[in-house]
């Protein structure tokens, strides 16, 4: 798979992983920035930013973070389409 397609493919996995009845999920729709995903809990007006990242397909490999990033207090959530398993702040789950 062409690394492009790869990083669609993990951010339209993300999508699906953070997609339920208690959250809105909304997406970047130009493909650049620091932000790739927005969840707006439904109840309490919580709202979340993450970077959807393609992980590895043999070992997890944590990427760094750009000031803003850092800044604007952005998870990164990597997919591993391989092993069709997801990461997000320590925990693991599958696809």
């Amino acid at each position: 798979m062409k690394y492009y397609n790869k990083g669609i493919a993990a951010h339209l996995e993300a999508i699906l992983k953070l997609l339920d009845d208690d959250h809105l999920v909304f997406q970047n729709i130009q493909g650049v920035g620091p932000i790739d995903i927005v969840t707006v809990n439904k109840e309490t007006g919580k709202v979340v930013f993450y970077d959807a990242k393609s992980d590895r397909e043999r070992a997890h490999k944590k990427r760094s973070q750009t000031k803003i990033q850092k800044k604007l207090g952005v998870k990164n959530f990597y997919v591993n389409l391989h092993k069709r398993t997801w990461r997000l702040e320590g925990k693991v789950g599958k696809l």
